[in-house]
């Protein structure tokens, strides 16, 4: 699988991440969001054990790029989380945030008039 050019987004449950179709491009129409859910973490039980837990896609942990309508509703989603400011600041990640915003822009999902 590739690897991710910016990240976006990592609350050590799911990560989101923009991709270039190569190392090489970063034009608007060759970056694809991509999404994945991290290994669980193991959780302490009431009675004090150690349990393993697993996440939404039953431990699966790689990387899916999403079809560009679904990835760019994804991203005005994280844009209003951010902005709502609901204890996630340190789940983003600056440079990639700043670049998810561009690449929105260029794809014309949101006009650069919006204040975000």
């Amino acid at each position: 699988m590739k690897t991710p050019s910016y990240l976006v987004y990592d609350d050590r449950v799911i990560s989101v991440a923009l991709f270039a179709e190569n190392a090489d491009a970063d034009a608007k129409h060759l970056l694809s969001l991509g999404i994945r859910w991290l290994r669980p973490e193991t959780i302490r039980g009431r009675d004090g054990s150690s349990l393993q837990t697993t996440n939404a896609m039953g431990g699966e942990t790689e990387w899916f790029l999403l079809p560009h309508s679904f990835g760019a509703a994804v991203a005005r989603t994280l844009i209003e989380q951010k902005v709502a400011d609901c204890g996630l600041a340190e789940s983003f990640n600056g440079q990639g945030f700043k670049r998810m915003v561009a690449w929105l822009v260029e794809m014309e999902e949101l006009t650069d008039a919006m204040c975000y």
